[in-house]
């Protein structure tokens, strides 16, 4: 019996040490498994529960107008977030919150929602104000807590708003140079790793020195906010005046494409970007870029130009003007007056619609288009990349009727943007010669060193000093008594310009909507020695609809109180000063002055019929750096806009070019050129800057 009991005992025994074994190699294993087989997966999950990232205070660039001013700038501001999981009372908490954050009913049902899902980070408010923040705290409720964010504030208020544009609550541009700038004032989004404790206290270690914020470029612009306030009163005072739907204004300067101001007025709405949120979108377009138009007869001056130009005509060439009403098929166009005879300046200060579809009838369809587009009509300008640019309409001849021609010719059946009508008129201003528009002056880095400066471009010459000053004579004569633009003139600054009063097509497109007009004004002053080239352009005005009336004031204006500002000083003595004589020289080509201006020009000959989009017929001998002026005796470098610099009698660098660009280029030295391959230049033979002349041989390598 006693063998028995002492066997089971042994059994018993031998079982306790299995088990014991058993547990010690489960507890082995287990350890093994979470130290070695499972550790990733259990450290990250541990860190999750305990560690954050938190961003380093990432602060947007600012925006400065040309004078340093702040047009906008980043504020801190705190946002409050919530871990649903840490909080014990829901519902006390968003009654508490929605006191202090004064949400209405649908808003505490939404914060009830987010509060009561698994997600361990919700935002309640981003961008609160300091007296709610500090009520929140005074809370001290576990599992609400802050961090530090950055509002975009925009110290003037509505000024230049369309321009400018907005962001979003992550500090990305939307609209506007916001959007189109973004890049560039965009910081970086640096993070470290910080961990929690029980009560949710942010706890940060190694690390060493002190934490920067990370910091985006910022951007001064060429807009002058003096300018800016004085275009934005005054357009305001004319849309409200004239009971417009809206109106625009944009001020440019001629001699290098710099905008100084671009305003936009909507009757009955003003778009703050600080609240955005509340605006219309139509108060938000920046129509200076969006909004086509026709121009009416402000468009017969470049018309005008290209006849001109073209030695069609002269200033003094007569037109019969068929005593008001001329048939066109079976259209018929008038005149506001029954004209008779007509000079061609004659035509500029009346404004006849005749006398202007005649001119274009002398340069043909073909020249007309090709003149057009050399003033830059049908393309967009890419100002800054601003988003939303239209080109605008301007059809190929082939598709003109016989009224078409007739039409464009006095501003109707083609639509242009303000910009593209401003940079046409500024060429004229410019002595013929076109610059590209821009409104980055220069963008700096967090610590304000310049790493990226704009200068002045220039896009080609579109017709000679003759002609422009020639144009620029008769857009004087419209401004004086007897003209259509009286009420334009500024004392002690000449003003050179013209009127535009055109019906608005209907929303069909087919015909034109009865009783609705956009009226204009776009010119230049001083007359002599032009520094600002300013449009106004009020759509749909009630009160009066003729532009010399409703948009020629808002003109005077603003001419008016910018001259003063820009340390312009006025006329003394005559009103008119007469500027020199200019004279086409015996050789034909087109910018040969006298009275000791500038006459260093290249003529580039193109095959026939092939101007226009394709390039200009002269090039002004002149570099971004350069500026026409008197008694020039040195050659100088040519810029065709090929990036490249041609001095005659020199070999230029050809690389890169087009083997129809070289053909261009080349088409004034003479040589014997040999081409070989195809595609873009890669050789040549003779070298860059080696001198040349005419009968020479030499190759040119192509390859694609």
């Amino acid at each position: 019996m006693s063998s028995e009991r002492g066997q089971w005992m042994n059994i018993k025994l031998k079982m306790i040490v299995v088990v014991f074994v058993l547990i010690f190699a489960a507890v082995v294993y287990k350890s093994f498994a979470l130290a070695v087989t499972d550790r990733d997966y259990l450290m990250g999950k541990a860190n999750r529960e305990i560690e954050r990232n938190m961003k380093l205070g990432a602060v947007r660039g600012e925006i400065f107008d040309i004078n340093g001013e702040r047009l906008a700038a980043s504020v801190e501001a705190p946002t409050l977030w919530a871990d649903p999981a840490l909080i014990q009372d829901k519902e006390e908490t968003v009654r508490q919150l929605a006191e202090i954050l004064n949400l209405n009913e649908k808003e505490q049902a939404k914060l009830g929602g987010s509060l009561g899902g698994r997600q361990r980070f919700v935002y309640i408010k981003r961008h609160m104000s300091e007296e709610e923040a500090l009520a929140v705290r005074n809370l001290n409720i576990r599992g609400l807590g802050f961090k530090k964010e950055y509002r975009r504030t925009y110290p003037n208020g509505p000024l230049a708003s369309q321009l400018l544009g907005f962001v979003g609550l992550d500090s990305e541009g939307l609209e506007g140079l916001e959007k189109a700038l973004d890049e560039r004032l965009r910081p970086g989004q640096d993070k470290i790793k910080v961990k929690r404790d029980n009560v949710d206290r942010i706890m940060v270690d190694n690390i060493e020195g002190e934490l920067e914020q990370t910091r985006g470029g910022s951007v001064v612009l060429t807009i002058d906010r003096r300018i800016q306030h004085i275009a934005e009163k005054a357009l305001s005072r004319a849309v409200g005046t004239y009971q417009a739907a809206s109106g625009l204004a944009l001020v440019m300067r001629p001699k290098t494409g710099a905008v100084l101001a671009a305003a936009v007025a909507v009757n009955g709405e003003s778009f703050d970007p600080n609240n955005f949120s509340l605006s219309d979108p139509a108060a938000r377009r920046n129509r200076i870029l969006t909004d086509t138009f026709e121009p009416g007869s402000t468009f017969k001056i470049f018309v005008v130009a290209a006849a001109l130009e073209e030695g069609l005509v002269t200033p003094g060439t007569v037109v019969y003007c068929e005593n008001g009403a001329f048939k066109v098929g079976r259209h018929t166009v008038r005149d506001t007056h029954n004209y008779g005879d007509l000079t061609i300046s004659e035509v500029i200060k009346h404004s006849s619609n005749i006398g202007s579809l005649k001119v274009g009838g002398i340069l043909g369809n073909d020249l007309l288009y090709n003149y057009l587009t050399r003033f830059s009509f049908g393309e967009k300008t890419g100002l800054a990349h601003l988003p939303g640019e239209d080109s605008g309409l301007l059809r190929h001849p082939k598709r003109w009727y016989q009224i078409d021609a007739a039409n464009i010719a006095f501003g109707q059946g083609v639509s242009v943007t303000a910009l593209q009508m401003v940079m046409a008129m500024s060429s004229l201003a410019n002595d013929g010669v076109l610059m590209k528009p821009y409104i980055v002056d220069r963008v700096l880095d967090a610590d304000g060193r310049i790493v990226e400066q704009y200068e002045p471009h220039i896009l080609r010459q579109v017709v000679s000093p003759l002609t422009a000053r020639q144009v620029a004579a008769m857009l004087r004569m419209a401004v004086q008594k007897g003209g259509t633009a009286t009420r334009a003139e500024v004392e002690g600054y000449p003003v050179a310009g013209k009127t535009g009063t055109a019906q608005k097509v209907s929303r069909g497109g087919k015909t034109y909507a009865a009783g609705k007009y956009v009226a204009s004004f776009l010119g230049f002053a001083p007359y002599h020695n032009p520094e600002l080239c300013v449009m106004v352009v009020l759509d749909e005005p009630r009160n009066g609809y003729y532009g010399g009336t409703v948009a020629a004031p808002a003109f005077r204006e603003i001419m008016r109180e910018a001259l003063p500002i820009l340390d312009i000083p006025p006329i003394e003595g005559p009103v008119d000063p007469v500027w020199p004589i200019l004279q086409r020289n015996a050789g034909g080509a087109p910018g040969v002055v006298a009275g000791g201006q500038s006459n260093n020009f290249i003529r580039v000959r193109l095959k026939k019929g092939d101007r226009g989009r394709k390039g200009p017929i002269t090039y002004a001998s002149l570099s971004p750096e350069k500026a026409l002026s008197a008694g020039i005796s040195e050659p100088v470098f040519a810029d065709v806009g090929l990036g490249l610099t041609v001095e005659p009698g020199v070999m230029p660098n050809l690389t890169g070019l087009s083997m129809r660009q070289v053909v261009e280029v080349m088409s004034e030295y003479g040589l014997d050129l040999e081409f070989a391959g195809s595609g873009h230049a890669v050789g040549q033979e003779p070298g860059p800057g080696t001198a040349v002349a005419a009968g020479q041989t030499g190759s040119i390598y192509f390859e694609r």
